[in-house]
């Protein structure tokens, strides 16, 4: 990996830089430093120029852990119990997280979308429907990515951050240019949680604890759609946390962009879908099987709710603090 400078990533918010410049943190809980959670040590604002690509990777990526640092990030969401519970694991710890939201996810439930943002954490994209870009023409994965894009916006009705991750962890030739014309960085792992493979959350805190007892750093994998990872984050933070680990938060410099042609797109998806709504928001996950072995198992406790859900209005979209990142703040004059 290449250790990145101050072309592209700045650090702000809860250490010293080294004299980088940066726009002014956004305020940060005392319990991120001085609490009894995990915390944060630091929040890295990424410049995106250029499509940089972070993680592992077989031909290098841009390194800006330091020993002992990890990333916190959730793929494949959001599925309202698992995600509601990883927040609430989030929260306890006094700590931020990524969220790579799955397109078709965000429009099934675009209220957890503003809540996991009204949390402070990221919100980023992991296309519309999860699917594996290598294996498609380059016009159906450009709409892949962007349909995810525009989708995940209008879910969270506010800027998202430009950044991807692209499913199964595979990208494409094709795909990564076209993110350099995007300007949007991608993320691979340094470590996975392997969360999808057992519902046991034991199994969950030893594959991470084990990964990280080597790397001693890294991105971290998780999916907020497994009971597995729901059960085992409290634990696991607290573990970390006692080995001496410390969380690296994310935030863009900029906002992403949305195209006009997939916002409409998103659009018309979500007015049919709430139209065709007899109250369920999504009820399982549409990208890849959770922890039980059968994908379609797991029936979650409003999947036959008879209440029609409706859109959130214009008003409830615009409350103070209800919709907006709180990094949106730097994009404003």
């Amino acid at each position: 990996m290449r250790r990145i400078g101050a072309l592209f990533v700045g650090c702000v918010g809860l250490s010293l830089c080294g004299g980088l410049a940066a726009h002014a943190a956004p305020p940060v809980e005392a319990c991120a430093t001085n609490g009894d959670g995990i915390g944060m040590s630091r929040i890295v604002e990424v410049d995106t120029r250029g499509a940089p690509l972070f993680g592992r990777v077989a031909n290098g990526g841009y390194d800006f852990l330091a020993d002992g640092e990890v990333v916190l990030t959730f793929d494949d969401g959001p599925l309202r119990p698992y995600t509601r519970a990883v927040l609430k694991a989030l929260a306890e710890h006094c700590t931020r997280a990524t969220f790579f939201m799955v397109g078709k996810m965000a429009v099934a439930d675009p209220e957890m979308v503003r809540e996991v943002a009204s949390r402070g954490h990221t919100v980023a994209a992991h296309t519309w429907s999860h699917a594996k870009l290598q294996g498609l023409a380059a016009d159906k994965a450009k709409e892949e990515i962007e349909l995810g894009f525009s989708a995940v916006a209008q879910a969270l009705d506010a800027p998202m951050a430009p950044f991807f991750r692209f499913p199964y962890l595979r990208p494409s030739a094709s795909a990564m240019d076209y993110l350099k014309t995007r300007n949007i960085a991608s993320f691979t792992i340094d470590v996975d949680s392997r969360d999808f493979r057992s519902r046991d959350p034991d199994a969950v805190k030893k594959a991470v604890l084990t990964q990280l007892g080597g790397a001693r750093k890294g991105i971290i994998l998780f999916h907020d759609i497994q009971p597995s990872t729901a059960h085992a984050l409290p634990g696991l933070l607290t573990e970390m946390k006692e080995r001496g680990f410390k969380v690296v938060h994310l935030v863009p410099k900029e906002p992403a962009t949305t195209l006009p042609e997939y916002d409409a797109q998103a659009a018309k998806l979500i007015a049919k879908k709430f139209a065709a709504a007899k109250g369920p928001l999504a009820s399982r996950a549409v990208t890849w099987q959770q922890s039980d072995g059968n994908p379609g198992a797991e029936v979650l406790p409003w999947a036959t709710h008879s209440t029609t859900q409706s859109p959130p209005s214009t008003a409830e979209a615009t409350k103070e603090g209800a919709t907006v990142p709180w990094y949106k703040k730097w994009f404003t004059p």
